[in-house]
């Protein structure tokens, strides 16, 4: 079987970069995408253990990088199979009034016209091989709501709906469109939003999770695996919850 190539958005660090280093584990060439100039040294890290990838610097909010982007993976590696959409802004709490117009289309055009753009740069890559893997990261903020994160809770919403929509747009190409939405996840992004926040985070996943410990990037990169596996490929359409019990309904 030919090595299939997966684009990993987001990747510099955090999930995007477990997710990156989970699917180049599972043999897949992974092309990781951040704005960070970061990128290009994970990318490499992931060289030097033996695996096909590439770090390239672009901004998945602007449909001409994007485009680029896609270009240079081809080039390096050929046509795509998998998107995993990771890039987003990490939530910041503020009242909803407090919010600007501007704040808003931000939020909106990193966390979820992001997805539209590098969703639709790829799917003619898809339909030719009729087999493809589109994954959208949300948010279990999502199920519930909640308060001062109206931006961000509004854009992870889009994308489990711009997920299910899209999988019965492209379904009878083979194409799978799944959302992942983690739970309380210990990365990079959330230390530097709460350095201090750790003792009041345990003692809340202690209290509300069913599983009693926190929640790992690479427990959402192995959800995310599995959706981009053969195993899923009649799974589509879905919302799957990584959160260790918290969101239980």
């Amino acid at each position: 079987m030919m090595q299939r190539v997966a684009v990993v958005t987001g990747a510099a660090r955090g999930i995007g970069f477990a997710t990156a280093s989970r699917l180049a584990e599972a043999g897949y060439k992974v092309a990781l995408i951040d704005r960070s100039p970061s990128v290009i040294e994970q990318g490499e890290r992931l060289q030097s253990s033996g695996h096909s990838a590439i770090g390239i610097i672009g901004d998945v909010s602007i449909e001409n990088s994007v485009k680029e982007f896609m270009a240079k993976v081809r080039k390096e590696f050929g046509a795509i199979s998998i998107l995993v959409n990771n890039a987003g802004l990490t939530a910041v709490h503020r009242h909803w009034k407090s919010v600007t117009p501007e704040q808003w289309d931000e939020v909106m055009t990193v966390n979820l016209k992001s997805m539209f753009l590098c969703s639709r740069a790829v799917i003619s890559d898809m339909e030719e091989q009729k087999w493809g893997r589109i994954v959208n990261l949300s948010s279990v903020t999502f199920l519930s709501g909640q308060r001062n994160l109206v931006d961000y809770v509004s854009a992870k919403g889009g994308a489990v709906g711009f997920s299910r929509t899209l999988a019965r747009e492209v379904g009878s190409e083979s194409i799978t469109v799944n959302a992942v939405s983690p739970g309380a996840i210990r990365t990079e992004a959330e230390i530097e939003m709460m350095p201090d926040g750790e003792d009041i985070s345990l003692a809340f996943m202690m209290d509300v999770q069913a599983i009693k410990r926190r929640g790992t990037a690479e427990d959402v990169a192995a959800a995310i695996a599995f959706l981009c596996s053969d195993d899923a490929e009649f799974i589509t359409g879905q919302n799957l919850v990584v959160d260790g019990g918290w969101m239980l309904n």
